[in-house]
């Protein structure tokens, strides 16, 4: 009798997991993905999208076709919670999904829940993400709330964009804390030049806690108005964990052991942005990590059907970051090394095409 495998969301880490199911492993095992969207799309190719360099085309990937490929059921829909020790993963619309082992990779939030009834927009669900920069890009005050990597990214191409295509007005960025605050105050420093440099208005370790129409209201009293926000505050868990009540941090991410599983349920695994390592709570939620915990992933999910020891995933103890800065100039930083050239943005582009090049099929 066959056993049933749900992969449910369509990030990184499940992406190589349809890769590998193309020439790999099924012994009696059906594979079914869960995910409301047709495409996944790359958040490391967002801020070149939005500058106007990539296509929407070039920074998705085709999940339909993926799982054709994988000979993996796919499911055009958004699981709501879980019954765990039932074994069910029950969607939006009612429709109930039983399983032998499961596997989320489902992203996070970037915007609390106060917001959402606001004219705020968010990154996630990252499908939303290009219609909502289209919109963003032509107006004359766009404002970004959030002063971490992908904050400041954006802001940045947003500014170059909006500059290359003459569109009056300037890109405003709100930081609850400074420029990549938990990173090295140097970075911060050279970050905040550049931004000024681009004339992006930056207001630091300011609070947006009421979101209007035309305006934003901070603890410090101000009022900054806006066009259209985008927030980008610290990520948060995804609901569907808290409904389920199952084990969560503070933030409402899964906890997970080393080797992927949740904490209380062998057969419940997780990885990416939506999980918390118990090991480690302080690993940033980075696209970097998430893709190298695929093939653990991968290896550990064969394991576990064939009874077999599963391994532990270690994050790199150094991990290279570059960040677009508009212009097709890239700030390279790995670990004391940094760099701001064009040879910088060079090789994210490379990188970046090289990672989704793994994932298109016909």
């Amino acid at each position: 009798m066959s056993k049933r495998l749900l992969l449910v969301g369509a990030g990184h880490a499940h992406l190589e997991v349809l890769k590998q199911l193309k020439s790999e492993w099924r012994e009696r095992v059906d594979v079914c993905m869960i995910t409301p969207s047709p495409y996944q799309y790359y958040s490391g190719m967002f801020s070149g999208y939005t500058e106007g360099i990539y296509s929407e085309e070039e920074m998705r990937v085709d999940i339909r076709a993926l799982a054709r490929a994988a000979n993996v059921h796919l499911i055009q829909k958004k699981a709501a919670y879980l019954k765990a020790d039932q074994q069910k993963v029950v969607c939006e619309d009612g429709a109930v999904y039983p399983f032998d082992v499961v596997s989320f990779y489902i992203g996070s939030k970037s915007s609390p829940a106060s917001f959402e009834e606001t004219a705020v927009q968010a990154i996630q669900p990252n499908y939303d993400f290009s219609t909502q920069i289209r919109e963003l890009r032509e107006t004359t005050m766009p404002l970004i709330v959030g002063g971490g990597a992908a904050g400041t990214e954006l802001a940045m191409s947003l500014q170059t964009y909006k500059q290359n295509h003459q569109i009056p007005g300037q890109v405003r960025l709100i930081l609850s804390e400074g420029i990549l605050a938990d990173g090295p105050k140097w970075v911060s420093a050279k970050l905040r030049k550049l931004l000024k440099k681009k004339d992006i208005r930056i207001w630091e370790n300011e609070r947006v806690e009421e979101v209007f129409e035309g305006f934003v209201k901070t603890d410090k009293g101000n009022r900054v108005r806006h066009t259209g926000v985008l927030y980008l505050g610290g990520a948060l868990g995804d609901p569907i964990f808290e409904k389920s009540s199952l084990a969560i941090d503070e933030r409402y991410f899964a906890l997970i052991r080393s080797t992927l599983q949740f904490r209380d349920y062998d057969y419940i695994f997780g990885a990416g942005d939506c999980v918390t390592m118990i090991d480690l709570p302080q690993l940033e939620k980075r696209g970097v990590y998430a893709a190298r915990q695929g093939l653990v992933l991968w290896n550990n999910l064969k394991n576990y059907f064939s009874d077999k020891p599963l391994k532990s995933f270690a994050p790199q103890k150094k991990a290279l970051s570059i960040l677009s800065t508009g212009g097709k100039k890239g700030f390279f930083i790995y670990g004391a090394l940094h760099a701001h050239n064009q040879k910088a943005w060079q090789l994210k582009d490379k990188m970046d095409r090289a990672f989704m090049a793994k994932y298109k099929f016909p």
